[in-house]
C-alpha cells in the first residue's frame, strides 16, 4: 500500500534551508518532502494572472543597478528554474499526498494563495500553518517568528501541532481573495489584522525617513532599522527601491554612486523632515535618535 507523502510547501530560501536540515537531521521523519517557491509575490504587479516575464521585469525595477546577487537573494536565472521547477513538482502533487502550507509573512501569504489557485481541481488533505500564532519558550523568554524563514528547525515540530485543516469553505474565501488581489494595479501586499491587503507603494516611506539621520550614512543601516522594527516582514531590496524613490522626490539625499547600495551613502533632507511631521510618532521616534 502507497504510503501517504507529506509535503511541506515554503516560500523562501531560508524556509527551505530549515526544511532540509530537519530532514536530513531527521527532526522531520513519515517520508516528508520539500515544495520551494522563490518569487515573493507580495509585491510587484500580479494583476490578471502570475506572469513569469512581468515577474522579471519587477525584478529588474527593483534591482537598478545594484546587480549583485546577494542584494536580491536570486537572480532572473534562478528565478525562471524555479518557476518551471516549481510548477512541475505541483503538477505531480495527487489525491494521496498530505500539504502543510507554511506562512507567517506578506510573501509566504501571497505563495500560498498562488499554491491554492494552482491546486484548486483536486481534492487534497491541505493544512495551514501560521506560524505567528504559535510561542515559543526558551529561558523563560517567549517570542512569536514573523515568517517561516525564522523557524528554528529543531522546534519545526512544535508549529505543526497547530496546524489546521484548510476546508472548503475557506479554501474559496482564500481564492476569492486572491482574485480580488489581482484585480487591482497595487504593487504591494502586507497583512493587515490577519488579512492581506494591497497598499500604497509607499506604504513604508515614513519608517524609512524615521530611521534616516541628517548626517551621510550607508543605506543599509537605515535598512536594517526597518526591517528589525517592523511587524511586517518586507524584503530589504523593496525598502532599497523605496530609498531610491524618496531621493527622486527630494525626501532624502545622497552621496555616492546612485543606486548600488554599497557605494553610496543617505542622509534626511529638508522636505523629507516635513513629510515625516505628518506623523506625530514617527517625528519623536526621529528627533530621539537623532535630535533636532
Amino acid at each position: 500500500m502507497k504510503q501517504n507523502r507529506i509535503i511541506n510547501i515554503c516560500f523562501s530560501e531560508s524556509a527551505k534551508e530549515n526544511f532540509e536540515h530537519a530532514i536530513s537531521t531527521e527532526i522531520l521523519q513519515n517520508h516528508q518532502e520539500i515544495i520551494f517557491f522563490l518569487d515573493d509575490l507580495s509585491q510587484g504587479y500580479i494583476k490578471g494572472e502570475i506572469n513569469i516575464d512581468k515577474r522579471i521585469n519587477w525584478c529588474n525595477i527593483v534591482k537598478g543597478e545594484d546587480s549583485l546577487k546577494s542584494f536580491l537573494d536570486y537572480d532572473i536565472d534562478d528565478l525562471k528554474e524555479n518557476y518551471s521547477t516549481f510548477h512541475s513538482e505541483v503538477y505531480k502533487v495527487d489525491d494521496s499526498d498530505i500539504l502543510y502550507l507554511w506562512y507567517g509573512s506578506s510573501r509566504e501569504f501571497c505563495g500560498m494563495l498562488y499554491v491554492l489557485e494552482l491546486l484548486r481541481n483536486k481534492k487534497l488533505d491541505i493544512y495551514l500553518i501560521n506560524v505567528k500564532n504559535t510561542i515559543i519558550r526558551r529561558k523563560e523568554i517567549e517570542f512569536t517568528t514573523r515568517c517561516t524563514g525564522e523557524v528554528i528547525p529543531e522546534n519545526i515540530e512544535k508549529y505543526v501541532e497547530a496546524k489546521r485543516k484548510l476546508n472548503l469553505n475557506e479554501y474559496r474565501e482564500l481564492l476569492d481573495n486572491w482574485e480580488l488581489l489581482k484585480k487591482d494595479n497595487s504593487i504591494l501586499r502586507v497583512i493587515k489584522d490577519g488579512k492581506l491587503e494591497s497598499v500604497d507603494e509607499n506604504y513604508f516611506d515614513i519608517d524609512i525617513l524615521k530611521y534616516t539621520p541628517r548626517e551621510f550614512r550607508n543605506p543599509i543601516r537605515t535598512i536594517g532599522d526597518v526591517l528589525g522594527k517592523s511587524e511586517e516582514r518586507i524584503s530589504d531590496e523593496y525598502i532599497f527601491w523605496r530609498i531610491k524613490e524618496l531621493i527622486k522626490a527630494g525626501k532624502i539625499d545622497y552621496s555616492g554612486k546612485f543606486g548600488v547600495m554599497r557605494r553610496m551613502k543617505i542622509k534626511i533632507t529638508d522636505e523629507g523632515l516635513r513629510y515625516l511631521s505628518t506623523d506625530k510618532d514617527a517625528i519623536k521616534i526621529w528627533e530621539k535618535n537623532y535630535g533636532l
